[in-house]
């Protein structure tokens, strides 16, 4: 039985910090299932004799009852407004709280410069800057393993979901296909950007690939283990927002390509490994892709690559031919301009490419200026590529104004070029006169 002659208790009020408002919530609040984020107002008792207590933090009354303290409203103070010189008006004015997607809002901003003890804040901080901490992680073979513990194995908190690009060229040795597999399938909801690591990329990611479909951005590359292309088809073809897409080097079997139906927003193509000759001739290639590179094509003949440009030549502005290629001829490549005229860079190999690809016989003047701005000359270096292409061929082309734009030329040293000689000098005197210039790459 409680001892009634013993003097009530006093529960001082218990201060929390909220952003945007300041100290404002107590203990024991009159009803538990209202929202702690609103501004509550509770009517007072009957009972005349209760006596109110003003502080900083709001107006607050004992409850007998439950042994509380309750919250009547929050701090508030009055403003005095002069009306007709006469009178003073006091309005009781709130503090103002910043809204919750304003200072989501102010922190997306300030993303790069996001400090870790911003999550101390509040909760909802926390949750706001846990985008910020694994949307874009940087990882290595040292703090790999401790990203897949975190990401796969505590699936309460579900900090998959807030990865938005994974970047695993630089694990070598330290991951494993059930690893790839899994973080592809815990980072599926958001994830944007992929870019696969050297191994470990098998059948078992390739299955879990097909859950990304927000996908935009998707580098196969570095793969040096054997990819069907069959099974890549099968996964790639409900992405509707990929943009970039870049083929393994060791990909093989490249059967099913007639059904496959490539995506819809494609701007960005880099074709490598297997591709065969009947793959690029049978394919209806995309009108939206604008950047196409061919980058160890062993099977890849030049009929092959010209049926390509028949297609969709038009709509390139920047074609890369990257070394080897074995199956093309020493002027494979010559022709290029007479089916990809609004080309705004391009690389030649000189292995596979001669000056009659700059002569007026292959490079026409157009009805308007070519928009051509960058020209990349590389080579495989192997003897006797010096004198397939010299600095008058581009001088020539320059003075009779059939390279109106261009703006830049890189050559590679491994060219043989004497940098120091008559003709090259003529060729930057020309090339300046239109505000360009030459680089030489090492």
């Amino acid at each position: 039985m409680a001892n009634k002659s013993r003097p009530k208790k006093v529960l001082a009020p218990y201060r929390k910090y909220v952003a945007g408002q300041g100290f404002e919530h107590t203990r024991g609040f009159a009803s538990p299932s209202i929202d702690k984020d609103e501004e509550v107002e509770h009517k007072l008792p009957e009972d005349k004799s209760i006596e109110i207590i003003n502080t900083p933090q709001g107006q607050y009354y004992y409850r007998t009852s439950t042994d509380t303290v309750v919250h009547i409203r929050g701090p508030s103070r009055t403003k005095q407004i002069a009306q007709d010189d006469e009178s003073i008006i006091q309005i009781e004015t709130r503090s103002m709280r910043l809204p919750w997607e304003i200072q989501s809002k102010i922190l997306h901003i300030l993303k790069e410069e996001i400090d870790l003890r911003y999550l101390l804040v509040c909760k909802r901080w926390y949750f706001i800057c846990l985008s910020f901490v694994y949307g874009h992680p940087h990882l290595s073979s040292r703090n790999f393993s401790k990203f897949v513990d975190t990401v796969i194995s505590n699936r309460k908190k579900k900090f998959g979901e807030y990865v938005m690009e994974l970047d695993l060229s630089t694990i070598l040795q330290s991951g494993k296909n059930s690893y790839v597999s899994k973080l592809l399938r815990r980072c599926s909801s958001k994830l944007e950007k992929f870019t696969a690591p050297q191994t470990s990329f098998g059948y078992a990611p390739l299955i879990s690939l097909k859950s990304c479909h927000q996908l935009k951005y998707l580098d196969l590359g570095l793969v040096s283990e054997t990819v069907k292309l069959k099974e890549l088809f099968v996964a790639i073809q409900n992405f509707k927002h990929l943009t970039h897409l870049s083929f393994p080097r060791s990909s093989i079997n490249c059967d099913g390509f007639r059904e496959f139906q490539w995506p819809a927003n494609l701007q960005y193509l880099k074709l490598s490994g297997g591709i065969t000759n009947e793959f690029l001739r049978g394919t209806q290639w995309p009108k939206t892709i604008s950047t196409l590179e061919f980058s160890f094509c062993p099977q890849v003949d030049e009929i092959a690559v010209y049926t390509v440009l028949s297609q969709i030549g038009d709509v390139l502005q920047h074609l890369y031919f990257h070394y080897p290629m074995p199956s093309l001829n020493e002027n494979s490549l010559d022709h290029v301009f007479r089916y990809s005229s609004h080309l705004i860079s391009v690389q030649f190999m000189v292995d596979y490419t001669t000056k009659w690809a700059f002569s007026e016989h292959l490079l026409t003047e157009l009805v308007y200026p070519r928009p051509l701005k960058t020209i990349y000359l590389d080579c495989s270096g192997s003897l006797g590529l010096a004198s397939k292409i010299h600095p008058d061929d581009f001088t020539i082309a320059l003075m009779e104004s059939r390279l109106p734009c261009l703006k830049a030329i890189s050559v590679s040293s491994k060219l043989g070029w004497d940098m120091k000689s008559d003709e090259v000098t003529d060729l930057v005197s020309v090339i300046e006169d239109q505000g360009g210039s030459i680089y030489l790459t090492y």
